[in-house]
């Protein structure tokens, strides 16, 4: 949440995978432009919970639900359309598209724009996102404990290390480090 309270906009722009610990530092800034074939995803919902929040949020409750039970992940064209990025462009147009937008925001008066940024998050305050973004951190605490966590925790300690654990994990969905594409 340091992100989220920092007084002038933060903005995030997503080439390729945007994954796991990615996907926690883009949910904290203001607004977030993906390249179109982006893919973002929280995979290590395949053995452990997220410690931040944000997919019932950011994407409604049902797409959410699918991708914390899933693992999968959803392109850029997707994460604009359900509301987890700003917008999406074609990934050769991105960067000069971004630069753009932050140009446009440049423009607004420092202090007017540091309380228009407030004004959106006391609105999402109401709503209960900082709440529910800082309770998910119990479940994360609680979910270290089970059996399925420790069991990868001692898959990564093993002689495979952290890529044959996270290749272990993946093999079965067929995506990610397993991926043909």
């Amino acid at each position: 949440m340091s992100i989220w309270d920092l007084a002038k906009p933060v903005i995030a722009q997503i080439h390729s995978y945007c994954l796991a610990g990615g996907t926690e530092l883009a949910t904290g800034c203001d607004l977030v432009y993906v390249a179109d074939d982006a893919r973002i995803g929280y995979p290590a919902v395949r053995f452990g919970t997220p410690d931040m929040q944000w997919h019932a949020w950011l994407l409604g409750p049902k797409l959410g639900m699918e991708l914390m039970l899933t693992g999968d992940w959803i392109s850029g064209v997707e994460a604009a359309q359900s509301g987890f990025a700003t917008r999406s462009y074609p990934a050769e147009e991105l960067e000069a598209q971004v630069l753009e937008k932050a140009k446009r925001i440049a423009m607004i008066p420092t202090d007017i724009a540091q309380i228009n940024k407030r004004t959106v998050h006391r609105g999402m305050a109401v709503m209960g996102f900082p709440t529910a973004i800082r309770q998910g951190t119990e479940l994360c605490a609680l979910t270290m404990g089970t059996e399925t966590f420790q069991e990868f925790i001692a898959e990564k300690d093993s002689e495979g290390g952290l890529t044959g654990a996270l290749s272990k994990r993946d093999a079965k969905f067929g995506d990610y480090r397993t991926s043909e594409s």
